[in-house]
């Protein structure tokens, strides 16, 4: 039930008349859940026989599948909004930024014909239908408002394109940490059935796709909602490994009190789940995990890991400038991060949002403030990954060989997810047979770092 993006447009392009006669496009911001929901939806019309686009220039209605997570998230969103609502584009919002403002929506963009809550996705032709032929705006909320998982008899044509595809296992959170607003948009914690995504997968595969990044708000939690109260994600990936035959498979959004050992014996035993873990930490100072309502054991689940699988890569995430952070806190995750050696880290300064508790904490601490301890951990990390180049230079790495830039191949090794984390970059490409490469699996042998990035030859 899948296509990529490229094949359809072509398709459609060549189409000269369409259910309505009027193109749609997607626009997706934030995380890689969203676009899993924006490919569902332009499968959805597509098969309903509209005609999709990449571009809202070239669109009639123009759907924008928003972010809200934090304060920029909601201001990205807002900016492509009053973009494509001044140039007169129909617009239909979907996406967190719907469901947390809904209605007002209408209010503050004149050119909004409908608004979807991230349970609605379905709901996508009736809105496009009432959008096509109506200049009055309409709310497609429904009984279900909040979260969307996707079965794998949905239609989706992917986004993403090239070698690697999304693939979301459940959708919505059970945890309430007290910075984080998304399960109050997203809703409760629902899961797929192993048999379902397995199939997803398998389908994937027969299609050519090479890496599938298993997505969702908990990763660690997976199946606690649908089989009887058990964490199932090492089942998950037993069932993956087993049954199918994807080279690559990459776990993403790992909750750290939830990392078993059946989970990481599941990843340690079997070629193709990935040697990579994406498991944010937010902190590392007890007393700031505890205000933010996160598990405190983050160094000893760190060393869990590593022990049992020697040679993972770990990506992590931390937040400066939460409520109440002092200079001694705030020395300990710098001094956390420099002991620990992360292969990969992303920095947020705290976002406060309403109705979440840590809006309500005191000692909020200045913007100034926030961005400079951002600064001073993205420049410790660095020196880390400078470190951990280095070392890999004149070794041979296998590189999923992804597209061609100024006329260089460009790949990732196990250690980078798509997008987030850093590439390789071949010297050495032969432009006569490079296309013929792309999607395929290459040694590459390393021959110098470049801040993120390697360089290497074939």
């Amino acid at each position: 039930m899948q296509s990529s993006i490229s094949s359809i447009v072509e398709s459609s392009n060549t189409t000269t008349t369409s259910r309505t006669g009027q193109k749609v496009s997607v626009t997706t911001l934030g995380c890689a859940k969203n676009l899993a929901d924006s490919e569902n939806m332009l499968g959805l019309l597509h098969s309903a026989g509209y005609q999709v686009t990449t571009s809202p220039s070239q669109a009639d209605i123009c759907i924008v599948n928003t972010c809200t997570f934090i304060s920029d998230s909601t201001n990205q969103s807002l900016d492509q909004l009053i973009e494509l609502n001044d140039q007169g584009k129909k617009l239909i919002v979907s996406g967190c930024l719907a469901q947390r403002y809904k209605e007002n929506l209408f209010e503050e963009f004149p050119q909004v014909r409908a608004v979807l809550g991230t349970g609605d996705i379905e709901q996508i032709v009736n809105a496009v239908h009432w959008a096509s032929n109506n200049d009055k705006p309409k709310s497609f909320f429904g009984a279900v408002t909040k979260g969307y998982i996707a079965g794998s008899t949905i239609p989706r044509i992917r986004l993403s394109g090239g070698s690697s595809a999304y693939v979301k296992i459940s959708e919505g959170c059970n945890h309430r940490c007290s910075f984080c607003i998304i399960p109050s948009l997203r809703g409760q914690m629902k899961s797929r059935p192993i048999e379902d995504i397995v199939k997803e997968i398998q389908g994937l595969s027969d299609e050519g796709v090479k890496e599938v990044i298993l997505v969702s708000q908990d990763s660690t939690a997976y199946g606690i909602d649908i089989y009887k109260g058990q964490w199932k994600l090492a089942v998950l990936l037993e069932a993956i490994a087993t049954e199918t035959d994807i080279p690559w498979v990459r776990l993403m959004y790992s909750y750290p009190g939830e990392v078993t050992d059946q989970m990481l014996d599941a990843i340690a035993q079997h070629d193709n789940i990935l040697k990579y873990i994406d498991i944010p930490l937010q902190h590392s100072h007890p007393d700031i995990l505890a205000r933010m309502k996160r598990p405190v054991s983050s160094k000893a689940t760190i060393d869990k890991i590593r022990e049992k699988i020697p040679g993972i890569a770990l990506r992590t995430t931390f937040i400066t400038g939460f409520p109440g952070e002092t200079e001694e806190e705030f020395e300990d995750l710098l001094n956390f991060v420099k002991k620990e050696k992360f292969d990969r880290v992303g920095v947020f300064t705290y976002s406060q949002e309403e109705t979440t508790h840590g809006a309500t904490l005191p000692n909020q601490i200045p913007d100034k403030v926030k961005k400079a301890r951002q600064k001073a951990l993205l420049k410790a990390q660095e020196k880390v990954i400078d470190e951990k180049n280095k070392k890999l230079i004149a070794s041979e790495q296998i590189v999923l060989l992804e597209k061609i830039i100024e006329g260089k191949l460009i790949g990732r090794t196990y250690r980078d997810a798509p997008e987030i984390d850093g590439q390789v970059i071949i010297e050495n490409t032969n432009l006569e047979i490079a296309d013929s490469m792309l999607g395929e699996f290459c040694k590459v042998k390393i021959t110098k770092a470049a801040g993120y990035e390697l360089v290497g030859v074939i």
